[in-house]
C-alpha cells in the first residue's frame, strides 16, 4: 500500500510539473490547449511513474543544488544580450565574437543515483542560456566539456 502511495505522489509531481512546463511554453490561457495539456501531462506522468516503478533509471538531485538554478534568468538576460550583440556585430558587418571550447572542473557524488542528478543539472544549467552548452562530461576525470559562443572568463 505504501509504494502505491508513493508512485501516486510522484505521479501528481511530475502531472503538475509538466502541466505547468507546458503552459510556459504556449504562453497563453487556451481551454483548448490547456486541455491538450492535462492529456499530455497525464501520459507523460504515467511513463515517468512506470520508469521509476522499475528502477530503470536512478535520479537523485540534492535540494541543495537546485538552489544555483535561481540565478539563471539572470544569467538568461545577460547571454541573450551577449548573442544579440554578436548578431548585431555580423550584420553590420564588423569582426564576429570569438567562441570557445573550455573545461570545467567538477565534482560528483559516488552515489550513482545523485551522480546521475547532478550530470543532469549541470547540463540542464549550462545550456539554458543561449551563450553556452554542454558537450560531454567525462566522469572518471571530473571534467565537463562545453562550448561558449562568446568568451566569458570566469575562472
Amino acid at each position: 500500500m505504501r509504494s502505491r502511495r508513493k508512485l501516486a505522489l510522484i505521479w501528481i509531481a511530475w502531472f503538475f510539473a509538466l502541466n505547468v512546463l507546458w503552459l510556459v511554453f504556449i504562453s497563453a490561457w487556451v481551454p483548448e490547449e490547456e486541455v491538450l495539456g492535462l492529456v499530455g501531462s497525464a501520459i507523460a506522468a504515467a511513463v515517468a511513474v512506470a520508469v521509476h516503478s522499475q528502477e530503470l533509471i536512478a535520479f537523485r538531485p540534492r535540494p541543495r543544488w537546485l538552489l544555483q538554478a535561481l540565478g539563471l534568468p539572470v544569467q538568461t538576460v545577460r547571454e541573450s544580450g551577449i548573442a544579440f550583440a554578436g548578431l548585431a556585430r555580423r550584420l553590420t558587418g564588423r569582426p564576429g565574437i570569438e567562441g570557445r571550447f573550455r573545461t570545467v572542473r567538477i565534482d560528483l557524488p559516488d552515489n550513482p543515483a545523485e551522480s546521475a542528478g547532478k550530470r543532469a543539472l549541470l547540463i540542464l544549467g549550462e545550456s539554458f542560456a543561449p551563450n553556452g552548452y554542454v558537450l560531454g562530461i567525462d566522469e572518471k576525470r571530473g571534467l565537463m566539456l562545453t562550448h561558449e559562443l562568446h568568451r566569458e572568463d570566469r575562472e
